[in-house]
């Protein structure tokens, strides 16, 4: 009977070693395919919770270009407060006070044509008019246009198009940048390592 118990006690255990192996437990930053800084997407869309896009409509938002429904763009508020949003074709950016910024560098945004996220005045000038009105939650997302956007457990911001993304946390911000050569992972606006 003890022999029963103590093997027992080892297939559970083995059983919840390779669970804890197999299934993510939040999607942080840093486990993304091919040690990536930004979170898996496929962890987000499956331990997270989908909010709908017209929860985060807001009336002083212009109608989507081109679409006759109505639809506005999705604005929502980050943890530490910046105006984050998703708008035409995809394209998506926050405001504020953004971590490693530059003084007086206070937009970023990735729009649908470039190729690669990027801030500053070209963020800026291009970002479209609106307000959020809501906190996107920890451990949520939002899907519109094909740009997913997520608060993760640890408050960090993540937005994502394809292979387009940003990801801001307290320690700085992550984003996809492009020279004329190839695409790199960058950190607080200051390194732009090979990714």
């Amino acid at each position: 009977m003890r022999d029963c118990f103590r093997l027992s006690v080892a297939i559970g255990s083995l059983f919840a070693l390779v669970l804890s192996i197999a299934i993510p437990a939040n999607g942080e930053p840093g486990d993304g395919p091919g040690g990536s800084p930004f979170p898996d997407l496929a962890h987000i869309t499956t331990w997270y919770t989908q909010l709908p896009a017209d929860e985060f409509f807001t009336s002083d938002s212009p109608p989507v270009v081109g679409d006759n429904t109505g639809a506005r763009y999705v604005w929502f508020l980050s943890p530490s407060g910046l105006n984050c949003g998703i708008w035409f074709w995809g394209s998506f950016g926050c405001a504020g006070n953004i971590p490693g910024a530059p003084p007086g560098d206070d937009h970023i945004a990735w729009y649908n044509g470039n190729r690669a996220v990027h801030h500053g005045w070209t963020a800026a000038v291009q970002f479209p008019p609106g307000q959020a009105q809501r906190t996107l939650p920890p451990r949520s997302y939002v899907t519109y246009n094909s740009t997913t956007c997520a608060t993760t457990v640890d408050n960090n911001t993540y937005c994502g198009h394809g292979d387009f993304g940003l990801l801001i946390t307290p320690e700085g911000t992550w984003f996809k940048g492009w020279d004329d050569r190839r695409s790199y992972v960058c950190n607080s606006y200051g390194t732009c390592p090979p990714g």
